[in-house]
């Protein structure tokens, strides 16, 4: 058995084969999984390559993509060599539909390098006694024509032609292979990137943006230097004795894989070691939590917590967080332990007790996030954050929380809140959270050259964002979002149900009976004005319009806005349903304790539900929003 170090360059640039045995499985990686993490990969790398041309000082760190295992397959001397993949199909087979994709988007470019070279990356120069020796990788019987078609498409509309969408009631069911996916999901991406425009994940419609050739071809240089230089794998070839069967067995049924946070401990104790420090000592009082069963349940840090599309241990994501808090800039979760590693030994005076104990301080206040006790302030903040997902802003919190010493009371709720304010009110007014990473690292940089947290300091930095990518939104923009858009539509009834939570427990007085009424609640959305209306019980408005069309649509805007939209138990939402509002509203004030629904009392029996009610509904919570989400008065 054989290892050793390559890149993607040294993987396809020979004349070479490799096989997939019939009996291996189909192709399974899908866009969330898998290709969406690539992507942001290979574009991470191609930010370096691009930062180190213009500065010339950073080393460039390999992105490790994995291991491949391979047999060699005897052949004749005029056959292409082969090997056979015992592991990593599912790889090489996306790495060449990849290098595909970037040969089409580049196929009209005059750059003779590129040309030239992603032919040879995607193509094996003849001649052949079998035509199928021209692909590099060749997949199990199953998926022969679908890799041809995709080689030989040499455009997303010629492979679109050749495997139409269906419709199913009007709408679009997939029903491409998945390798075919991966082509258009990666020539879409890769046309974007090299014209430097954005898009929009949820209608996935590119913003315009004027054509530069010259960007263009530089882009394109450099995310294929990326590619094919700083992508780096583990290859190992097997000697005639290796039995690959065994092989492929121990690498993917046996054992459990080392994390992040196993490696960062294993590689701190081996530092006290060195130092001749109590390692007993030093496990027992600092580290050994970690590791324990907590309240004879279970393993606290070693249960998986959701970020983005992945789940990771919360001591990973502790790390993680806590890491890029002391850094001070962005690093990626696949990098951790080697980050770790350099920012530690980066000081020679470091004591080991001193960041243990910070460590260990820093980790309680990520617990309180997990737990969120909802009677305190931090914990209503992160549970807010936790329904929008949004723990980009988990270090600048730590950062908070190690300070809040500093500061009284007061002043560090009222950081929360115009955190949680720039957060949702940025939610509601669907502005991207894609630059969020940059926004809150910058924060932490900037407060943390005063050297304790200051709300005026936090509000200043806040409201000289500009640009829809990071301004803070003002209370008429903010309000008319509230009042006109379809919240339902554009949140989801996850977030809709946080809004209106929010909005019934800001709205208690003590007046109220004590209700308990968590965050994270069970109570259900419901349209007053039901989207499954009837025109005999929901009658349009009388108006001077009689075109049934604007009338529907207009009605059809105010079915998903806030003032339409309530919070009841799932029985008391299934019993009054589609029915029409003079009995639903009786109902809901008989039934219901919430002080939300509480508004619904000022109608009578004869009182109608419709476009104009729900506007001023719509406006009276919007008012109610803007008490509870402030903007600074300057």
């Amino acid at each position: 058995m054989k290892t050793d170090k390559i890149t993607i360059s040294d993987l396809f640039s020979n004349r070479w084969r490799y096989l997939v045995p019939i009996f291996q499985r189909g192709y399974v990686w899908n866009k969330q999984e898998q290709w969406e993490p690539l992507w942001e990969d290979i574009v991470d790398q191609a930010r370096l390559v691009q930062a180190h041309k213009k500065a010339a000082k950073n080393t460039i760190r390999k992105h490790f993509l994995g291991s491949i295992v391979f047999s060699q397959v005897p052949a004749g001397i005029k056959n292409v060599p082969a090997s056979e993949i015992i592991d990593g199909q599912q790889r090489l087979l996306t790495l060449q539909v990849f290098l595909t994709a970037l040969r089409d988007t580049t196929s009209d470019t005059d750059d003779k390098f590129l040309k030239t070279d992603l032919a040879r990356m995607t193509s094996n120069p003849g001649p052949f006694l079998d035509p199928n020796e021209q692909f590099k990788v060749w997949p199990t019987n199953a998926y022969h024509e679908d890799l041809r078609n995709i080689m030989d498409s040499n455009s997303p509309e010629v492979l679109e032609d050749k495997y139409p969408q269906r419709r199913y009631y009007g709408k679009m069911i997939p029903s491409r292979p998945r390798l075919v996916e991966a082509y258009l999901y990666f020539y879409k991406k890769i046309d974007a990137y090299l014209k430097d425009i954005e898009i929009d994940e949820e209608d996935e419609e590119e913003t315009e943006a004027e054509f530069d050739l010259v960007l263009y071809k530089e882009r394109a240089n450099i995310l294929y230097e990326a590619l094919m230089r700083y992508v780096q794998l583990v290859e190992i070839q097997l000697d005639a004795e290796d039995d690959p069967q065994v092989i492929f067995e121990t690498l993917n049924y046996r054992g459990v894989p080392l994390e992040p946070s196993d490696l960062i401990r294993n590689y701190i104790f081996l530092d006290a070691s060195r130092r001749d420090k109590d390692i007993d000592s030093l496990y027992n009082r600092w580290w050994k939590a970690f590791d324990e069963v907590m309240d004879n349940k279970t393993k606290f840090w070693k249960e998986k917590e959701r970020q983005g599309r992945l789940y990771r241990s919360r001591l990973d994501l502790f790390f993680f967080h806590y890491l890029t808090y002391r850094i001070r800039h962005e690093i990626k979760i696949g990098h951790l332990y080697q980050e770790f590693k350099d920012w530690w030994v980066d000081s020679s005076k470091r004591s080991i007790e001193t960041e243990l104990e910070v460590i260990n301080r820093s980790s309680d206040d990520f617990r309180s996030f997990i737990e969120s006790d909802e009677t305190d302030r931090l914990g209503v903040l992160a549970q807010r954050l936790k329904v929008l997902d949004m723990t980009t802003a988990y270090p600048f919190i730590l950062w908070l929380c190690e300070n809040r010493h500093k500061v009284n009371s007061k002043e560090f709720d009222g950081i929360l809140a115009d955190l949680e304010s720039y957060i949702v009110r940025r939610a509601i007014c669907r502005l991207t959270p894609k630059n969020y990473n940059r926004i809150f690292l910058n924060l932490l940089t900037k407060l943390g050259k005063e050297g304790q947290p200051h709300q005026t300091s936090l509000r200043r930095e806040l409201l000289a964002l500009e640009g829809d990518s990071a301004v803070w939104p003002d209370d008429g923009i903010f309000k008319k979002n509230l009042i006109y858009e379809p919240l339902y539509d554009t949140l989801g009834p996850k977030r809709v149900r946080l809004v209106l939570t929010a909005l019934e427990l800001a709205s208690r007085t003590s007046k109220q009976e004590e209700i308990q009424l968590s965050i994270n609640n069970n109570l259900t959305i419901e349209h007053v004005m039901p989207r499954g209306y009837k025109l005999d019980e929901w009658p349009y408005p009388k108006q001077k319009s009689t075109d049934e069309e604007e009338l529907e649509e207009a009605r059809w805007t105010r079915l998903d806005s806030i003032g339409n939209l309530t919070l009841l138990t799932q029985p008391l939402n299934s019993e009054v349903s589609n029915g029409p509002f003079k009995a639903k509203r009786p109902e809901i004030t008989k039934q219901s304790l919430l002080v939300l629904n509480s508004y619904f009392q000022r109608f009578s029996y004869k009182d109608a539900w419709n476009e104009k009610t729900i506007l001023e509904r719509g406006k009276y919570l919007a008012n109610q929003a803007l008490k509870l989400w402030q903007y600074p008065s300057v």
